[in-house]
């Protein structure tokens, strides 16, 4: 799922799930892992929201019934910090260095502002 390009709504939540499996498609366990999730205004670039666990607003969820998934939820306070019209996103395992999911998040101001 690396280099995977998202495509977000500014201030609103952006969820997705992770299923982390190796070469031949077999689940990786990763329910004693870390996952960091970053987004900055480019690789490498200036954070613009960051979490290693359920803090900062970032949701970083294991699924007890299936260890080798998660989701990683944005919560609108997060989004609202993501530049326009793009910004770079990293999930990783801290425990192994192993990327999840990278890419481009491709931002939106949207149409509404309530």
């Amino acid at each position: 799922m690396q280099n995977t390009p998202f495509n977000v709504i500014q201030g609103d939540t952006w969820s997705f799930e992770i299923d982390y499996e190796d070469v031949d498609g077999n689940p990786i366990n990763i329910s004693n892992y870390s996952i960091v999730a970053e987004v900055r205004d480019k690789p490498g670039g200036s954070i613009l929201c960051s979490s290693i666990s359920n803090e900062d607003g970032i949701e970083l969820i294991n699924f007890p019934d299936k260890n080798n998934s998660i989701r990683v939820t944005f919560q609108p306070q997060q989004t609202a910090k993501f530049n326009l019209p793009k910004s770079a996103y990293q999930v990783k395992i801290v425990d192994t260095g192993d990327t999840l999911v990278n890419g481009w998040i491709n931002v939106d101001a949207g149409v509404i502002n309530v």
